[in-house]
Formats: structure tokens, sequence, C-alpha cells
């Protein structure tokens, strides 16, 4: 897939942004209209798209909420000439992923991208079957505890309390902050999702809360951040655990009153927003003591995978489907992955059904297809696999920017573990 469709109805924006692009490492595609970026996107090779405002015979946020309900798991980057923040943050509630001005500063477009580029392989490398639900929830979970803990959040959303969530990483913490925002009255409004962990401490204030133009070096325009997009829904701050001190008595002062500053401003500024946090950590450690206890209004806990094997059934029939493969299970199968620990939860559960599928020599795997390990596989079939393990490493470091915290959590193995694979495949 290429990383990027720029649809600009001007021909020498598209060939200067393309080229920069293309210096950068990032292969992209162009489309000058609506009707060729539509087509260009219903191929389904590409990753993120860099959306022009205005454009011939529709107006740019019009085509973002086409592109958005046709393929709502592709981050869309907006871009014009004619930027207010008004307009920003109309352009993020429909769906946009950022809002970039011309002419286009490379730094900020190329950060804006990788983040972007990021949240597109989180969707679709870890979990994307919560970002897919269908609308009976017991398509993909079976488990009585995973129905009570549905219900638990569905009375969570009736009240404006902040949540904490916990649990093991790989769980799927990251549903239920989303199902806390669709039961709940903010369904309207937008849902923003912050990785604590994939974002470097030096700029998380001006992510969190917005900046001034003028700022800081690069701040050449000012931008909302994303507590003030988020006004009116939910903003989730994944992996909190992660906050730097110096950014927490800030986000202490905006849970007591809503309130904050953009950094290099001096105007307080308001915004109704509800908040949704997870962690796989104990916060009570890594958290200054007020703000632990302020995020903690209402606990749900996501137990692992291996004390809810209801959902097991599901979820694998659920991945089978969405490999586009006819893979039936063999006797036995099912009974036997519900035996097995999963110690990376769901994430492992997706990743060994995934890579079974890949290598499967016939049209029925077997819970030894699942759970074998690599000095199990025959001598031809273990180069394959690792040759397949590798690309998706890769891929995940790609995917985060170098950042192995965060690449380790995609993939769904420890960090160490990670360090061996890229030792052992020469990516270090």
């Amino acid at each position: 897939m290429k990383d990027v469709l720029l649809i600009d109805d001007e021909e020498g924006i598209r060939q200067a942004l393309g080229d920069l692009l293309r210096r950068a490492g990032k292969s992209c595609g162009t489309a000058a209209d609506r009707e060729s970026g539509l087509a260009e996107l219903a191929s389904g090779g590409y990753r993120t798209v860099l959306l022009d405002l205005r454009l011939p015979g529709v107006r740019g946020l019009e085509l973002l909420e086409e592109v958005r309900s046709r393929h709502p798991r592709v981050p869309v980057i907006m871009i014009t000439a004619y930027a207010t923040v008004k307009t920003a943050v109309e352009a993020v509630k429909k769906g946009a992923f950022d809002f970039i001005t011309k002419p286009v500063d490379r730094e900020e477009l190329l950060a804006s991208l990788g983040k972007a580029l990021r949240q597109a392989d989180a969707e679709g490398a870890t979990s994307g079957l919560f970002f897919e639900l269908p609308e009976d929830m017991r398509a993909i979970f079976g488990d009585p505890r995973s129905l009570e803990l549905i219900e638990q959040v569905r009375r969570a959303a009736a009240v404006s309390l902040p949540v904490l969530i916990t649990g093991e990483t790989g769980v799927g913490k990251e549903i239920y902050a989303r199902l806390l925002h669709e039961l709940g009255p903010r369904k309207g409004g937008p849902f923003v999702q912050v990785n604590c962990a994939a974002i470097p401490e030096a700029i998380f204030e001006s992510e969190l809360f917005g900046h001034e133009k003028g700022a800081f070096t690069g701040a050449v325009v000012a931008k909302p951040g994303r507590v003030e997009i988020a006004g009116g829904g939910t903003i989730f701050l994944d992996e909190i655990g992660e906050l730097a001190k110096e950014v927490q008595a800030k986000l202490l002062q905006f849970l007591q009153d809503r309130t904050f500053e953009r950094v290099g401003g001096v105007r307080t500024m308001k915004a109704d927003v509800r908040v949704a946090a997870a962690t796989n950590r104990t916060l009570s450690e890594a958290l200054r003591e007020d703000l632990y206890y302020r995020l903690n209004g209402v606990s749900i806990d996501v137990p692992p995978l291996r004390e809810r094997t209801g959902d097991i059934e599901p979820l694998v029939r659920h991945f089978l489907g969405r490999t586009g493969r006819k893979v039936a299970l063999a006797a036995g199968t099912l009974e036997a992955l519900r035996a097995y620990p999963w110690p990376g939860n769901v994430r492992e559960l997706e990743r060994r059904v995934e890579w079974a599928v890949a290598f499967a020599r016939g049209e029925v795997i077997s819970a030894r297809d699942i759970l074998r390990e690599e000095a199990e596989r025959p001598a031809g079939l273990r180069e394959e696999r690792l040759e397949f393990e590798k690309k998706k490493v890769a891929e995940a470091l790609r995917g985060t920017g170098g950042n192995r915290t965060e690449a380790a959590k995609r993939l769904g193995i420890s960090r160490r573990m990670l360090q061996k694979k890229l030792k052992a495949f020469g990516l270090e």
C-alpha cells in the first residue's frame, strides 16, 4: 500500500508536495478532483489522505465526510491556504485527523503524516476488529464477563465522571473507551484518541492543549490541541502512565475545571469534554496522587482473554473472516485454544490466526497451526514464517517512527522480546 494519496486541484501543489513526500521516503499517489480521488481510494491502496479544503465542484469538508464514511480507517489530513481556528475545529469534528495551512511547512507536514500513519498501522495491525464492530456486540463478544463489562460501560456512559480503564496489554481497552463514547450522550461529538507513549515529551503539551503562533520554533500558525478539538465529545488518553510529570499538573487543572491555556498563550480557554484514560501499569506509582484520584472517577477493569474464553470462538471466526480465505477449523481446535493461556491476549490471538492462515497448506487449520512455535515447524515453513515475521517487525517500526515501545505494543510482545527479534533479524 502507498503511504498517502494527495487530492489537490493545483498541479503545481501536487508536484511540489509529491516531490517533498518522496524525498522523505513516503510513497505517494495523486488525484485532481473528487471523482479521481474516490476512485483511487476505492482500490484500497492508501494508508492516509492529504485533502485540499477547496476543490472544483465540491467543498473539501463535504468530500472529507464522504471519504470518512467510505473509508473510516484511513486518516485524512486537511490542507488549505484559507485557515482559521474555526475551520480547523470544524474539519476535525467532521473526522479530519489534522489540519495544515499553505504554504505547507515541511516539518509540520511530516510530523502530522507520521502520526497519521502510526494510527493507520495501529488500527490495521493490532485491533482492527475494534474499529469495525457490528451493531450486535455478541458477534465478537460471547463470554458472560465481556457482556457484563459492556453493560458496566453502558452505565458509566450515562455519567460525566472521568473513566479509568485498566487491563493487561492487548486486551482491547481502546474498544471500551470507544464504547463509552458511543453509548453516551456525547455520541454525536468527536472521539479523539491520544497515545501518550507515542508522542515525544517535548511536544506533548502542545499536542494536548494546542499552541499560539510563534510559541516555539516551527509554530508558524496557531493550532488547536486535542482537548480543544474534542470539545462536545470524548478524549481518550491511552497509556496514561507514560504521561510526563510536567504535563500532569496542567492535566489536573483541566480535569478540575475544564480550563486550559495554549502553549505560548495567555487566554484561559474552556472545553466541554469527557475524559477516559487507559493503562496497563500501576498508576498510583506512575502519576501524582491527586491526578490519579481525579482520573479514577469510574474504574473499568478489562479481564485478560484467558479469563473470558467464551470470546475466543467469535474472535477466531471474526479474524478468519477478515483474511478473505475460506479456511475451516479442524475438530478440537477451539477446545485447545480455550485451554491456551494467551499471555498476549486478543492481539496475540489475532496475530497467531493471521500467521496460521498465511502459511496454511490447505483449507483446514488446526490448533497446532495456530499455537506451534518455530522449533516445531518444517525447515522450509520456518524460513517463510521468519521472513513474514521480519516483515511485520519492520512494518511496526516504520509505522511508529522507530518507537520501540509502541512497536512492541502493536506486535503484542514485550519490548525485551522485540529487542531480541531486532537483533536476530539484523534490524537494530
